[in-house]
């Protein structure tokens, strides 16, 4: 149910959405934590490009590959206006811009990661092309077939409105346009070792099976394309994170971000994804669907 608490012209929440906020509020890195971070690597933050950003802004798994691998399947262009939906703070966003041409908007639903993907934007000079609302996927602030492409990447797993959600994409996007989605399904019978990396408990989770998807979109009028499985990139990703973590907790601990009780919480979200992925209980896949033509 809504929380109808929020001023006008402000993201409405649902009570899973303020908890999926809060979890990212505290994993995502601030505009002052990157500033810490590449100043530490010896980055003037005055010059900063945008590919400086890639360690800190991809915050999805297969980072800045899966982003690539996604935009390339689904042919974005010069021309094209792209919608990311769920788009943290801004690295896919800014990539989709500054690689592919695209106009790209994002919406984000925690008030804080939008604040910093609008402030890390703006410190590549990237505003022009890339801009961001504080908004709900649930309720998307733009007209009806305004867009050429419309992105998910992890967002539909921590939704549970899932009807609305792809009402909203469909609606949102032009005929003949695209849904491009990096998604986390469901996978066989085996239960779920939690932390996942965006859920600390079932109620913040939201997972299906990709069938069932396909399924509303195909109701939606969209032709599904095959689905890309990359579960074992996925696995590899966070078996990474992993051996990241431990190394990064085995320095002693100074002032920058992020700190050891984040990096612990990393590291038991990153353990227990992997294992998930492994033993099948999750699925990793790439699809892109067309909205047929009226």
């Amino acid at each position: 149910m809504r929380d109808q608490s929020a001023p006008d012209g402000e993201a409405v929440y649902t009570q899973q959405g303020r908890m999926v906020t809060d979890h990212w509020a505290r994993k995502a890195v601030t505009y002052e934590g990157a500033l810490q971070r590449l100043q530490s690597e010896g980055i003037d933050p005055e010059s900063v490009t945008v590919e400086d950003l890639y360690p800190l802004d991809m915050i999805h798994m297969g980072g800045l590959g899966a982003t690539d691998a996604l935009s390339v399947m689904v042919d974005i262009r010069r021309d094209h206006a792209v919608l990311d939906v769920g788009s943290g703070v801004g690295g896919p966003a800014r990539r989709m811009a500054s690689r592919y041409g695209a106009s790209v908007w994002g919406v984000e639903l925690s008030e804080s990661l939008y604040h910093t993907a609008v402030r890390l934007t703006k410190l590549v000079g990237l505003q022009e092309h890339v801009r961001f609302k504080h908004a709900s996927a649930l309720d998307l602030p733009f007209p009806s077939e305004t867009f050429d492409v419309v992105v998910l990447q992890h967002i539909a797993m921590q939704i549970a409105e899932k009807e609305q959600l792809f009402e909203e994409c469909a609606r949102v996007v032009k005929p003949g346009g695209c849904l491009a989605m990096h998604e986390i399904f469901a996978g066989n019978e085996e239960p779920l070792t939690y932390p996942l990396a965006w859920a600390t408990e079932p109620a913040m989770s939201a997972l299906e099976p990709f069938d069932q998807c396909a399924a509303r979109l195909a109701r939606l009028g969209f032709q599904v394309g095959p689905f890309v499985d990359v579960s074992e990139e996925g696995r590899q990703f966070h078996q990474h994170n992993v051996e990241a973590a431990e190394a990064a907790l085995a320095e002693p601990e100074g002032t920058e971000e992020p700190s050891a009780e984040v990096l612990e919480a990393r590291l038991r979200a990153a353990r227990a994804m992997e294992k998930n992925i492994r033993i099948g209980a999750i699925r990793v896949g790439m699809v892109v669907s067309r909205k047929m033509e009226n």
